[in-house]
């Protein structure tokens, strides 16, 4: 069975949209000794989501709280467990042009980690204005609903040097695409599976591995 995104993950997005963050300007400035300069460079408007984020959920009494090492797996856990009501957060501009997991190490954590699979993915599209940002729109979805195929290979991914390098997402808000997004759990790991066998040095029985992984760590079957 599939899951809809988790309850507490639904909490903070309907909270956000009723908040009517969409639309929201954000301003952003860089003061030192009292000079103060707009800050035009997008690049930090990922981080600078995420921080503030942080304080909504604060402000609002939602329970949320990050890894130990920043750089890990997920940007925030909703609850106390490790294992469920984990969410990422992604933010782009125009197209989705994110990075939604490194390949490799996102093969390698599918079989030791599989409830990985049912992390939340809090989607914000924004576009640049003077000084700052504009909300477009917010999506909640989970892993398969925003990644999809593509011309090259069963999964849509970043490749350098015919190496497969970043997963990356589909058009999940559109209809018009040649390369929907995934309709389901299994069938997204069914194509990372596909492109795992193209490989050389692809893992044996990897969606063996996955499968048990995933039913011991959750109890429900992939």
């Amino acid at each position: 069975m599939n899951m809809p995104a988790n309850s507490l993950a639904r909490t903070l997005f309907d909270k956000l949209i009723s908040e009517q963050v969409v639309g929201s300007h954000g301003h952003i400035s860089f003061v030192l000794a009292g000079i103060s300069t707009p800050a035009n460079d997008i690049s930090v408007i990922g981080n600078l989501v995420q921080d503030w984020l942080t304080q909504f959920m604060l402000r609002h009494g939602i329970y949320a709280r990050s890894p130990t090492h920043t750089q890990k797996f997920p940007d925030f856990y909703l609850s106390t467990s490790e294992k469920s009501d984990l969410l990422e957060v992604k933010c782009f501009t125009d197209s989705p042009n994110f990075d939604i997991a490194n390949f490799a190490a996102y093969c390698r954590s599918l079989q030791a980690d599989a409830y990985r699979l049912d992390a939340d993915y809090l989607i914000f599209k924004y576009k640049a204005i003077d000084g700052g940002i504009e909300i477009q729109n917010i999506w909640l979805k989970k892993v398969w609903e925003i990644a999809c195929s593509s011309e090259r290979s069963a999964l849509k991914i970043q490749w350098k040097q015919n190496q497969a390098v970043n997963i990356r997402p589909g058009t999940w808000y559109s209809s018009n695409t040649a390369f929907p997004c995934f309709n389901s759990r299994l069938t997204f790991v069914q194509a990372i599976e596909k492109v795992q066998n193209t490989l050389p040095n692809r893992v044996s029985n990897w969606m063996k591995l996955v499968s048990a992984n995933y039913k011991a760590t959750t109890g429900r079957d992939l």
